[in-house]
């Protein structure tokens, strides 16, 4: 395979990870984005006006969940592309940016104005935390800083935005006057907005539910994770949009009896990403951007317009150009026990865009990613300090890394759940992390950190891993590692008896310049001697390497991890699918014990019972690798060390399903028995079915398979699934639910929009 192929492969799975990171309107689904891209490509990709598209994402400076953020030279800066590549991923980077911003925050943002008003924004506190920051020591991440040693950070990554930016539209100037000629174009995999997560047990509400129920399925059985639905035993809850408002709500479902809603709240304007249930209250997490270009929001008056005012005087540029638009965050918490009167008691704002977050030991623990913007003055602290409620965080509760190279922030926040009302913790650190594991114990966060294509020579991809311990809401940087190469997602973090063990994917290349034969001029960079393999470590408490496994699986990628106890296991892909088993009895010495080599590849693994692990993921052609559909595995695990493939099934005209990226989409129960998902095909003809599995006899056998293509009625692409007994509920995001019965598979209610 050469260079060309290679890269070609990277920037596929890289997109692949950021969009099944992402909640995927249905105009972005994968059979309508087919469609647009066969009509960009007729059109020709590089017309004038997708230029002029192409050129406001790149200097809207917002943060999209998976994308790399902006700054640093550590990051991906590749200014030679191969034409192919490059025009279906800019057009994939910039439809998926556009649908990101074209929220308006139009939400009352708590105290944010009472912040800016008359520009003061807390001048004299923030000056007097500034003058008590403390310094730090080389190589050490040390809470407390000052806001001038952050400016004095983030001004050499602001300087290589802008001199980024001026090549960019030099650049664009010349590919416009020049045509689309040329079969190499620019692109940049970060500043193009790409770069390139079982079941557990939720508190249980007071309701009458009896026997078994859907949970969310979860990484720890014991840390709950929020998503678009809950099931309480009684109550069903879910995200919908409202198709006639174009507002987002949530919907109380009582399965009690006949179905019939109890509740229906909260008419947001902006995306609702996320929600929990905690006993009788509800969180409910809001995503928006503050953007000067809304004009009042749509109408009426706009409660941000002094604090829009007061950025566009912050940010610098001529005329208003510097101005960027800035993610914020809400947290919602509704009293729910009237389930048919839901009552907000309290909301909190958070500056940056909505990563993730966890309920553990009664706490809610949040996590956004806050860009650092470039200001007139040093002192206009509001563009590049996180903010909480609209006042800047304390410079003594953020994390300044030594050699920190990105103008961004992890933010943290946490809440008790049985006193909602003030923030428990906040703190931040300096750092580009985008992914994100919590066990018992501790929050580990992970930032990627890919080659540089723009400097010479030998280069490798990295992670830099940071340790949290939380505690009663409280949380204390801990302990700071790196690792060769980037995780694929969050299970390929696990912690066990005070280790933590993953496994990496390691892209090693060497750069080269390239000059013009005639001035010397270099005129780019080519990428020599290629390298893809797969390492294991085994990190102790200091996050420092006490075991680990290299160059596993050579020309292979990680397609999906999970670990267990004393074992781990992951998969790799090329042209078939490696199952590793490892033995990790021996943190120090962990050993492969077996590699069991199918057709295709599995994107997500869960233990199933009495030795089983079950696969969901993709057929391929063995020879080419070329995927020819989705397929349930079923592997024999009871002798790690001769893992074999009991069983499997082909999802025949099955091409795509959220679960394969995202594993809150997959309905499991082991002890039940049961699991199922929402799965597309875009092949003769059109499949939107929810499929619904036991596994029996050795052999996979269908429950349920519910058609859901009728006239768009079930909002395709966001349909989930869950149960209640002997009862099954499917779920549509437009507030459609329906019941059937896990005995024979009949209808048996229905609730419409």
């Amino acid at each position: 395979m050469g260079n060309k192929e290679k890269w070609e492969e990277t920037v596929q799975e890289r997109l692949k990870q950021a969009a099944g990171s992402l909640p995927i309107p249905e105009k972005l689904e994968p059979g309508q984005m087919e469609t647009w891209l066969r009509g960009k490509i007729d059109a020709k990709a590089q017309t004038k006006q997708g230029q002029a598209e192409q050129q406001a994402g790149q200097k809207g400076g917002g943060v999209m969940k998976g994308r790399k953020k902006e700054g640093g030279k550590k990051r991906n800066r590749y200014l030679r592309w191969w034409g192919g590549t490059a025009a279906v991923a800019a057009s994939l980077a910039v439809v998926l940016f556009a649908a990101g911003r074209s929220i308006d925050w139009g939400q009352e943002l708590g105290g944010i104005e009472e912040a800016a008003e008359g520009q003061g924004y807390a001048m004299g506190q923030t000056e007097e935390h500034a003058a008590k920051g403390t310094a730090q020591t080389d190589g050490e991440v040390e809470e407390g800083t000052t806001y001038a040693q952050l400016y004095q950070a983030f001004s050499k990554v602001w300087k290589q935005q802008e001199e980024i930016e001026l090549h960019q539209e030099a650049r664009a100037s010349d590919t416009e006057s020049a045509g689309a000629e040329s079969g190499a174009q620019e692109f940049s995999m970060e500043e193009n907005g790409v770069a390139v997560d079982a079941g557990g047990a939720m508190k249980e509400s007071s309701s009458e539910g009896a026997g078994s129920y859907g949970k969310t399925n979860q990484q720890e059985e014991t840390v709950d994770e929020a998503d678009i639905i809950k099931n309480d035993g009684r109550y069903l809850y879910q995200i919908i949009n409202q198709e006639k408002s174009r507002k987002h709500s949530i919907q109380i479902t009582d399965t009690k009896g006949k179905l019939q809603k109890a509740a229906v709240f909260g008419e947001f304007d902006n995306e609702i990403s996320n929600m929990y249930v905690w006993g009788d209250t509800l969180v409910a997490i809001e995503s928006g951007w503050l953007n000067d270009t809304a004009e009042g929001g749509g109408g009426g008056i706009n409660p941000l317009d002094g604090i829009r005012d007061f950025m566009e005087d912050v940010f610098t540029g001529e005329d208003g150009d510097g101005y960027r638009e800035t993610a914020y965050s809400k947290i919602h918490i509704y009293n729910i026990k009237d389930r048919s009167k839901p009552k907000e008691s309290h909301a909190f704002t958070i500056k940056g865009s909505y990563q993730d977050s966890r309920i553990s030991d009664g706490y809610l623990y949040f996590f956004s990613m806050c860009n650092a913007y470039r200001p007139k003055l040093e002192k206009d602290y509001q563009a590049y300090i996180p903010e909480f409620d609209g006042k800047p965080l304390s410079p003594d509760k953020i994390y300044l890394p030594q050699g920190a190279d990105t103008a961004s922030y992890l933010v943290m926040a946490s809440i008790n759940m049985e006193q909602p009302d003030k923030f428990a913790d906040t703190k931040a650190i300096v750092t580009a992390a985008d992914k994100f594991y919590v066990s018992q114990a501790n929050i580990y966060v992970a930032d990627s950190e890919y080659v540089d294509g723009g400097t010479q020579g030998e280069q490798c991809d990295s992670t830099r891993i940071y340790r949290f311990s939380y505690q009663d809401g409280k949380m204390k940087k801990e302990a700071e590692g790196i690792v060769d190469g980037t995780l694929k997602d969050d299970m390929a973090m696990n912690e066990y008896k005070g280790h933590l063990r993953m496994v990496t994917t390691v892209e090693k290349q060497e750069v080269k310049e390239v000059k013009d034969d005639i001035t010397g001029e270099v005129i780019g960079y080519d990428s020599l001697n290629f390298e893809t393999y797969n390492n294991l470590y085994v990190l102790d408490e200091g996050l420092q390497a006490v075991g680990k496994i290299e160059k596993l699986a050579v020309d292979e990628r990680i397609y999906s991890a999970r670990f267990m106890g004393d074992a781990g296991y992951f998969v790799t892909f090329r042209q078939t699918d490696p199952l590793f088993s490892v033995d990790l009895s021996d943190p120090k010495e962990p050993k492969v014990l077996g590699e069991l080599k199918i057709s295709g590849f599995s994107e997500y693994l869960h233990f199933y019972n009495k030795g089983l692990l079950l696969g969901l993921g993709m057929e391929a052609d063995e020879e080419t690798g070329v995927t020819e559909g989705m397929k349930l595995s079923m592997f024999d695990i009871s002798d790690p060390s001769n893992v074999k493939e009991k069983s499997k099934r082909l999802l025949e005209g099955y091409d795509y399903s959220e679960a394969l990226y995202n594993y809150k989409a997959v309905l499991i129960d082991t002890e039940k028995n049961l699991f199922g998902f929402y799965a597309e095909g875009y092949q003769e003809e059109p499949k939107y079915h929810y499929l619904l599995f036991t596994f029996e006899g050795g052999k996979f056998k269908e429950v349920l398979n519910i058609d859901c293509s009728g006239q768009g009625i079930y909002s395709y692409g966001q349909v989930r699934g869950t149960y209640i007994g002997e009862r099954f509920y499917l779920l549509a995001s437009n507030g459609r639910v329906e019941e059937y019965s896990l005995a024979d598979g009949s209808k048996s209610g229905e609730l419409a929009p």
